[in-house]
Order: structure tokens, then C-alpha cells, then sequence
């Protein structure tokens, strides 16, 4: 494919011409002869061949020197932002040791014909270490009662086998007390135990909530995995737990421990409608538990170990490719090493993000996460002719290596609940691993063409919000947000930054919810723009406000084509166009759905008819939609559906119905 065209300035040598006869008639009335055979219009002329060549030098400029350029100003390509994920160890039926989960551990995705697996790696070492209780205490009416375990294994006798009071009140509690710490654990409680008695009570929902201590006076809640008693409905069964990332200590009755507790709580209903609830508590004949997995941290990356580099010439600004890139930020022992000549020992240098700070001694080097390049210190030649060096130079002959890195990282990252179940290497102890929630946060490296734009704006604005533009400039920087609003203050109120989140992929049905920033992204982009905001100017940040569109079609389709996939590609279509991150151009994936532009129903005829397969669009329908109910108006959009100056487009569950040809 031929690379676009890049056009600087697009004034030709006859628009030229035209502008400077223009100008004579402004500047210099009195002359009237605009022929080409005036001598004045003959140097017009000349001039404005000279200037065409100069503009077609100009506009041939390459990418590498736009980014040189850049550069200059202390501008680059963002790196690539590699997803994390959850991996759920889960360990060998009847393991009784230790289990280990060394860091780097790699999990991938299934290996197919057409594309490598993505590979991710567990954070940080972790033990699945065989826990067991020390501690089984109720919590009834608010007063604790201790009941003695021997082997792990409670078996209470007489009262202390009601779990809760007769009848339960809220806030009772069985809880069962580790000595280390529990973070992260899945946990399998096993429990032998009658039948609870209630009312209403639906066993997937019943009233009760698994909590860990998280220090004294807090808990985290568990999530229920498992749950073969239904609320203890059912009497005995096994309940496994996923417990939160962290635990902490907390007393009970003297007992200082890790606690796991259920506790009793009535769920909230309805005015005057009777709460569902226990009657009669489950009585527990024995309980344990133990872990059988854990939930770990892992981030989208390769480890490449000890790679050579290449040999130095001794001269300054060296540069030297890794095999692998984008590469992630750099981690500890993560270097770049030299062996001089004649050495036995390699020598690490440091990274640092600029040289321009680096003596000639000073063993530094910079690397460029976009393009995977090792660049060594430059010398610079001041304005008395002197020469300045920017970092240490390798000797001639030295090799170099760079002890380990880490590439991957962009949206490849961001794969789908459970695909992720390949262990590269087995583990003692493991039996299997997936990922229980989709990967987040893999974003590409910055394009050329993004950055062309980011640079205008920080040259112009000078790290500093002033217009409406900088302030959605810079919000906009945060990796999480993809688009920013800026509202003029009203009756002197705050400025107003309303946030879009990024969310990728981004041409599918986007969840609301997963649109408007976290408490997380408010704060930090709350701070970044403190600091750049003027004196005195205030800020109100909020999430861009969506109104819903829902699409009803009716399409005929051609002989060939196949049914189930004309609809898919008509749902894609229009999920892609009627999308607030990418959509608003019928010509492909943009910037997303304007701010305030509103949506005519018959530009979606366009849409609808370019699928490949559709032959006849019979019926485009749009219905306004309340997103976060999924309600829609009963009638139709006539005319244009209208939308804020701060609100955009966004798609709710379009209803598609693909009839085979007519004739």
C-alpha cells in the first residue's frame, strides 16, 4: 500500500499568483496592468515558481525528521500501555505442601495458525501456603464464643452449633481465624451442617455477606464462587471463596487473626415488604477450610533475558536496536551492561529518561520504548566551538548487552474472560490457570500522526490551561481518558471537564458504566490539572454525558450471502458508527461521535446499505434510549435526534433482522 501523501502547505505556484495580485490591489492601487506581460506581474511570477519549489521540498519532508523535530522540543511517542490481568491459580486436588508461584511465571493464550499466543506474566512470587484454622468464634447478639478446633476442624457440640442466634439478628457471625495472612487465597470452606429455616430466602441470593479483616474494625467482602449449601439451605455442602488482595489482622474475643466471616445481614427491600430471612439458623457439625488457589496479579509481557547488543565504536551517540519492541518501562536489574576490553567483569549502566544532565563520565543510556532503541550519550557543540559530551562513551572494542527487558504491551493485550489458560511451563502443584475477567488497559504506541498533533498543543500552550482547548488537552493525556470537554464557567462558577473513558475494543456495544471514570482518574487528572490551571480559576471535573440511540433494521439480503453474518456485520457497522470513542464518520473509525452533533436517522441508510451482503435496506429505525435502564420511547425519532453541545452519541441494543432476497 503507498504511504498517504503528508501535505504541509497546499498553495500551488497559479494560488500563489493569484494572492500576490490580490495584495496589489490592496497595497499599491495605482497599478493597473495585471497582464502577463507587465514586468511586475513577470517577478510575481518568478517568485511564486521559486516559493512552489520551496513548498515542494517542504511537503516532502519524511516522518523520521518530523519526529527529529519533535524531539528537539522534548517530544516523543508515547510507549505502549501493556493490560493486566487476574490469573486464578488453581492447585492439584489433594496438594498438601506449599505451592509456589514464582514471579514471571507465563500464561498464555491458545496457540493458533494464524496469530502467536498472547503471553502474560505473574507480577510478583507468591505461596499458596497449606493454611489451615487456628480459630472458630459466633458471633451472637454481639458477644463472641469460642469454640476449640483440633486439626484445623471444628466440631461443635450443643448450643455452640446454632451458627447465628435463634432467631438470627443481623450482625451475627461465624468466623473462622487464620495465623498468616489470607490475601489473594481461594479459599474452600467445608461445613457439615442442618438445614437454615426462613421465609422468601432464595438460596443464589440468601442473606448472608463472606468478609475478610483487613486490619482492626475493617472488612472487604469475598466473592462466592461456589456456594453448594445455597445460603446454608441446603445444609452441608462446600463453599469456595475468592478473598480480596489483602488481609490484615484483628482481635475477637483476644484472638488476634486473620479472620473469614460470614455474617448475617438482612438485604434491603422495598417499603413495607417483609425482608427475607432466617427463621431458624443452620446448626454446624463440623467446619474447615483450606486454600486450593489464588488470584494473582500478571501484566501483558515477554521477558527477554541477556541480549546481545552489538560492539562499540568509541563514538558518541551510538544506537542499538533490541530484537523485541515496544518494550515496557524498565524494571530492577533491568540494564544495559558493557564489557570493556580486556575486562572479565560486565558493567551496568543506568537508564535515564535525558542525557542532557549526564557528564562525560557518567555511565548512561536512554531507551526508547516506542522503537526499542539503546542510545548512548551525544556530544554537543556549544556556541564557542566547544564540544560538550552527554554521557559516557564506550571504549572501542567493548560489547554490549542488555541483561533483560520486557516487551508487549497495546490493545493485542486486551483478551476475553477465560482465554487465557496456557501455562508455558508447568508448575508443581498446579493444576490449571484462566483469567476470570477480561484484560484491561493494553493501549497501543502513539501514532506519528497523534503526536503531530500532541506537539502543536504543548508548544502552544506551554504546559499551561488556559483556553478550553488546553484544559481538554491535558485531561485527555491520562492513559484512561480518551475525550474531554471543556464548558465555559457560568455566573462565575468553576470551569467544567467533563471525562469520556477509554475503553478498548472500542467497536462493540460499550457498556455505560464502563464510559465514565473511576474515583482513581477523577483524582489524578484532578491534580494534573491543579497544576497547570491559573490562579484562581476552579475546577468541577464529571463524566460526558451519553444519550442513547437504539437502531431497529430490516434488511433484504443478496442470493449468496450468508444471513448470520450480514447481521453481524451490520450490528458492527452500526455499534462502530453510533459510538462515542470511534464513531461520527461513515468513512471509518474517527475521534468519536462530535460533542452536541446530532444524529440524523438517514445517514444510517448509508451505513446500513455499505455491508457487504445487503441488498435492500427496507427499514431504519432510531429509538431514544435511557442507557442505564435500557428503556426506550416509544416512537421513533422523527426528523433529527438533537443532543447537547456536551453530549454525545452512544449505542444501545440495536434490534437487526436479516430476510433473505426477495426474489
Amino acid at each position: 500500500m503507498k504511504l498517504p501523501e503528508i501535505t504541509l502547505d497546499d498553495r500551488d505556484f497559479q494560488s500563489l499568483v493569484s494572492e500576490a495580485r490580490m495584495r496589489i490591489a490592496q497595497s499599491c492601487p495605482e497599478w493597473t496592468d495585471h497582464n502577463v506581460s507587465d514586468p511586475g506581474i513577470t517577478l510575481i511570477e518568478q517568485f511564486a515558481w521559486m516559493t512552489d519549489l520551496t513548498l515542494y521540498r517542504l511537503n516532502r519532508i519524511p516522518d523520521k525528521l518530523h519526529i527529529a523535530l519533535m524531539e528537539l522540543l522534548g517530544i516523543r511517542l508515547d510507549p505502549a500501555m501493556a493490560a493486566k490481568a487476574g490469573l486464578r491459580f488453581r492447585t492439584v486436588a489433594g496438594a498438601r505442601g506449599a505451592v509456589e508461584v514464582p514471579a514471571l511465571t507465563e500464561v498464555g493464550t491458545r496457540r493458533s495458525l494464524e496469530e502467536e499466543p498472547i503471553v502474560f506474566q505473574v507480577d510478583d512470587d507468591f505461596t499458596i501456603a497449606p493454611l489451615r484454622p487456628t480459630a472458630y468464634t459466633l458471633v451472637r447478639g454481639g458477644r463472641p464464643t469460642a469454640v476449640g478446633l483440633a486439626d484445623g476442624v471444628a466440631r461443635p457440640a450443643g448450643a455452640d452449633q446454632l451458627a447465628f442466634s435463634n432467631p438470627p439478628t443481623p450482625g451475627d457471625a461465624l468466623c473462622l481465624g487464620f495465623e498468616e495472612p489470607v490475601g489473594r487465597l481461594v479459599l474452600r470452606i467445608e461445613v457439615d451442617a442442618s438445614e437454615a429455616r426462613g421465609a422468601g430466602v432464595d438460596p443464589t441470593n440468601p442473606p448472608l455477606q463472606w468478609e475478610v479483616s483487613t486490619g482492626t474494625d475493617q472488612w472487604a467482602p469475598a466473592e462466592v464462587l461456589e456456594d453448594q449449601t445455597g445460603g446454608f439451605n441446603y445444609g452441608a455442602g462446600v463453599v469456595e471463596l475468592q478473598l480480596p488482595e489483602r488481609s490484615g489482622l484483628h482481635t475477637i474475643d483476644g484472638e488476634s487473626r486473620h479472620w473469614v466471616r460470614c455474617v448475617y445481614r438482612l438485604p434491603e427491600v422495598a417499603d413495607g415488604e417483609p425482608a427475607p430471612s432466617y427463621k431458624q439458623p443452620p446448626e454446624i457439625y463440623s467446619i474447615t477450610a483450606r486454600p486450593v488457589g489464588a488470584l494473582l496479579p500478571a501484566t501483558h509481557s515477554v521477558l527477554v533475558r541477556t541480549e546481545l547488543l552489538g560492539i562499540s565504536d568509541g563514538t558518541p551517540g551510538q544506537e542499538f536496536p533490541l530484537q523485541a519492541s515496544p518494550v515496557l518501562p524498565l524494571g530492577a536489574g533491568e540494564v544495559l551492561e558493557v564489557l570493556e576490553p580486556g575486562a572479565e567483569e560486565w558493567v551496568a549502566w543506568a537508564p535515564r529518561e535525558s542525557l542532557v544532565d549526564s557528564g562525560p563520565q557518567d555511565r548512561h543510556f536512554v531507551l526508547d520504548l516506542v522503537s526499542g532503541t539503546i542510545e548512548l550519550g551525544p556530544a554537543i557543540r556549544g556556541r564557542d566551538g566547544s564540544w560538550t559530551q552527554h554521557g559516557a562513551i564506550p571504549p572501542s572494542g567493548a560489547r554490549l548487552r542488555m541483561s533483560a527487558y520486557r516487551h508487549g504491551g497495546g490493545i493485542a493485550g486486551n483478551v476475553a474472560t477465560g482465554t487465557l489458560t496456557m501455562l508455558k511451563t508447568s508448575l508443581p502443584g498446579i493444576d490449571r490457570v484462566a483469567n476470570p475477567a477480561p484484560a484491561e488497559g493494553g493501549i497501543d504506541a502513539e501514532s506519528l500522526a497523534v503526536a503531530r498533533q500532541r506537539a502543536g498543543m504543548e508548544v502552544r500552550s506551554r504546559s499551561r490551561a488556559v483556553t478550553a482547548g488546553d484544559f481538554e488537552f491535558f485531561a485527555a493525556e491520562h492513559p484512561n481518558i480518551a475525550r474531554a470537554i471543556c464548558l465555559p464557567p457560568s455566573g462565575g462558577g468553576p470551569i467544567t471537564v467533563r471525562l469520556l473513558r477509554n475503553v478498548q475494543p472500542s467497536d462493540a456495544r460499550l457498556d455505560p458504566a464502563s464510559l465514565q471514570p473511576t474515583e482513581q482518574d477523577f483524582a489524578e487528572v484532578a491534580a494534573y490539572l491543579d497544576e497547570r490551571r491559573t490562579i484562581g480559576s476552579a475546577l468541577e471535573l464529571g463524566a460526558v454525558r451519553l444519550r442513547g440511540a437504539t437502531c431497529a433494521v430490516k434488511v433484504y439480503a443478496t442470493g449468496t450471502a450468508d444471513l448470520q453474518r450480514v447481521h453481524d456485520d451490520i450490528e458492527h457497522a452500526l455499534y462502530s458508527y453510533l459510538n462515542p470513542l470511534i464513531g461520527g464518520s461513515a468513512a471509518g473509525p474517527s475521534s468519536g461521535w462530535p460533542f452536541g452533533r446530532a444524529l440524523n436517522p438517514g445517514e444510517l441508510f448509508g451505513i446500513v446499505q455499505g455491508v457487504r451482503g445487503v441488498d435492500v435496506v427496507e427499514l431504519v429505525r432510531v429509538y431514544e434510549t435511557d442507557l442505564e435502564t435500557g428503556d426506550q420511547q416509544p416512537e421513533a425519532v422523527r426528523g433529527n435526534l438533537a443532543i447537547e453541545p456536551d453530549e454525545v452519541i452512544a449505542s444501545g441494543t440495536h434490534l437487526i433482522q436479516v430476510e433473505p432476497p426477495r426474489f
